[in-house]
């Protein structure tokens, strides 16, 4: 049974009335009176393909689990949407891309998989919030303030892995790409940091295994206060250079096991170093702070 208004079939017949209301404009009618189609929705709609517990998402830019236990997942990239966890222990997969949008465990112990965080517009953000979460996210790349590419573990022993971490800050060191555990004992392990991207323990005892750090461009690695642990892959040597990185182990008994390979890196508050450097020289530990050029060749 055709739905179209009587008054437009009679002016408008075939395609060309379908096209009329698909651009909804105005269509003058036999007796001279027009009909008003919808206005066509001015921004973009987001975008995304998700279920939540079996169960598609609705339309819109939020995708909210309940205060149980939930599995969201998303079979697409996210385009300017929220995908919040609520309560409980809840495992969040997103298989596309994560652009311009956020990504949030919310109260309880959660698993977040992402993609690659892509900012566009605006900042891109994986968040655990409050819990002992493990979170999954491909790469971290972000540009200046206002294109941030950010992953929070928040307060929690959170567990952290990512790819590679890229992406200066802007005014008032904001944005760019970066990697935070937060309050908790928290085990971050990345990719190469280079770009000026930065991965920050936070408070209490942090492990932090990356890669590589400034291999081509810089970058910071800040373990912040706790007896903290600074490593390669798997407790190796991490390299810093052959551009300039920084580590700063912070305030407590750090334990590094990073080596330069530049004369424009810096390591710092580290208590324990490696004994040979590069150039097969002695390093002795250090005290509360090692001077910069003690261990450089």
């Amino acid at each position: 049974m055709s739905v179209t208004p009587s008054s437009l079939r009679r002016a408008v017949r075939g395609p060309a009335a379908l096209t009329a209301l698909l651009a909804g404009v105005a269509v003058a009618t036999a007796a001279g009176s027009p009909v008003q189609a919808a206005a066509p929705h001015q921004g973009r709609v987001p975008m995304h393909q998700c279920w939540i517990n079996d169960v598609p998402a609705p339309p819109g830019d939020q995708v909210n689990g309940t205060d149980q236990d939930d599995h969201i997942f998303c079979d697409s990239d996210l385009e300017g949407v929220t995908v919040s966890g609520g309560g409980g222990n809840d495992m969040i997969e997103v298989r596309g891309l994560v652009i311009d949008s956020a990504v949030l465990g919310g109260e309880g112990n959660d698993v977040i998989r992402t993609k690659h965080l892509v900012p566009q517009t605006t900042f891109s953000m994986v968040r655990g919030n409050r819990g002992n979460d493990i979170i999954k996210v491909a790469t971290v790349r972000g540009d200046g303030a206002k294109l941030g590419a950010v992953v929070h573990g928040d307060d929690g022993d959170d567990k952290i892995t990512t790819g590679s971490v890229s992406g200066a800050p802007g005014q008032f060191n904001r944005g760019g790409g970066i990697v935070t555990g937060n309050d908790g004992a928290d085990t971050i392990k990345t990719g190469v940091i280079d770009f000026s991207g930065r991965v920050l323990g936070g408070s209490e005892d942090d492990t932090i295994e990356a890669a590589g750090l400034g291999p081509e461009s810089g970058g910071l690695i800040q373990a912040g206060p706790g007896d903290d642990k600074i490593t390669g892959p798997g407790g190796a040597v991490l390299i810093v250079g052959e551009h300039w990185g920084t580590v700063d182990a912070g305030v407590g008994k750090d334990t590094c096991l990073v080596k330069s390979v530049s004369t424009r890196t810096s390591i710092s508050s580290c208590e324990t170093l490696p004994k040979e450097t590069n150039s097969g020289g002695s390093q002795k530990p250090g005290g509360p702070k090692a001077a910069p050029g003690k261990n450089k060749r």
